[in-house]
Formats: C-alpha cells, sequence, structure tokens
C-alpha cells in the first residue's frame, strides 16, 4: 500500500470516528475483521469445525483468570440466571482471539476489554455483583458483542 492511499484511509477512519461516534469498515487494508463466539466456540483443538490456531496464542486449556475453569471451558459455560460474568467472559474471549487475528480494535473497544481485565482479576463467577457492577460487566459484554458481530470495528468476516 503506498502512503496517500494509507493517508486516505486514515482520513476516513478518523472521519467516521468524529461523525458516529465509531467506525464500520469493511477493508481491504490489513484491517482485518472479527468472528462470533460461536466460531471460536467450534474452532478450537476440540472441533468440530476445523482448528483456528489464533487459539494457540492463548491456549484452549489455560486457565482464565481465577475462574477455575480454561479459557475452553469458559466460553462453552451458559450464563445461568444472567451470570454477568459468563456474558462478559464469552464476548471478552471472542474479542481476545479476534485481536489476536489482526482485527483492527477501535478505541472503545480497547477500554472494554481493559475494564473487563480488571473485572476478571478481581471477581470470579460465582461472585455477587453490585447492580452498577453487573450493570457495567453487561454494558461492556454490549461493546464487545458488537465488535465480534462486526457492527463497530473492521467488520464481520467471511466465515
Amino acid at each position: 500500500m503506498n502512503k496517500k492511499n494509507l493517508i486516505i484511509i486514515t482520513m476516513l477512519i478518523a472521519s467516521a470516528i468524529y461523525f458516529s461516534g465509531t467506525a464500520v469498515l469493511a477493508c481491504d487494508c490489513g484491517c482485518g475483521c472479527t468472528l462470533t463466539p460461536g466460531y471460536w466456540k467450534t474452532h478450537s483443538k476440540y472441533g468440530p469445525a476445523p482448528y483456528d490456531d489464533t487459539w494457540a496464542n492463548v491456549g484452549e486449556d489455560t486457565q482464565f483468570y481465577n475462574s477455575g475453569k480454561t479459557f475452553y471451558e469458559v466460553i462453552n459455560t451458559p450464563p445461568k440466571r444472567g451470570n454477568a460474568y459468563y456474558i462478559l467472559s464469552f464476548q471478552y474471549i471472542a474479542a481476545y482471539l479476534n485481536n489476536d487475528t489482526g482485527a483492527w480494535v477501535p478505541e472503545d473497544v480497547w477500554e472494554a476489554i481493559n475494564w473487563a481485565d480488571v473485572f476478571f482479576a478481581t471477581y470470579g463467577p460465582s461472585d455477587t455483583l453490585s447492580e452498577e457492577e453487573r450493570a457495567a460487566a453487561i454494558a461492556n459484554a454490549s461493546i464487545l458483542a458488537n465488535f465480534n458481530e462486526g457492527i463497530i470495528g473492521p467488520g464481520h468476516c467471511d466465515d
């Protein structure tokens, strides 16, 4: 890509962020694309779909913070009774893996990822959350879901 095209793309991104607060881009400028948690659940070494080696960056069997479960187990745990920990972790793991594929991550998504890092380092899945903590976890999960689904960021991949 030449310097002129890079400048034009940068200006388009900046304009999209300025006018909408977030950017949705369909590009082949190397900004990547995103996949949903459902994709990541089925494309691990456990299948049933073909293995996506992005999982090797984190390891399906790596412990997920202080949950007592692995990344793979957590992404496959249904959020019983609206458990905010699992609602957030489902989207967080997908966003984490999407970043590892090279998908461009907007600032609001980085903020949600960083917030989730602190949350998971502080709480476990069975901890009782205040209404404010639960609402914040759900709000950040929503931002990450919008990223994973291609509503914000570089757009969804054609899987």
